[in-house]
């Protein structure tokens, strides 16, 4: 059977958007930015990456 992917509301789509611009942005100013509390960011990033939404954090060197 195949695994459906995981369904991403906005503020899911807002904090990876923030994540992407810049991954060490800490969990208290994206729930700002999102209007959510820190732990339920925390939470939000956790679950993305366990169902593989988020699979890495990477360093870009230019």
């Amino acid at each position: 059977m195949p695994v459906l992917p995981p369904m991403l509301d906005s503020f899911d789509l807002a904090i990876l958007a923030i994540l992407q611009r810049d991954n060490t942005t800490p969990q208290r100013l994206i729930g700002e930015a999102v209007n959510l509390s820190a732990p339920a960011v925390q939470r939000r990033i956790k679950r993305m990456e366990q169902t593989g939404v988020i699979t890495r954090n990477v360093a870009v060197v230019e």
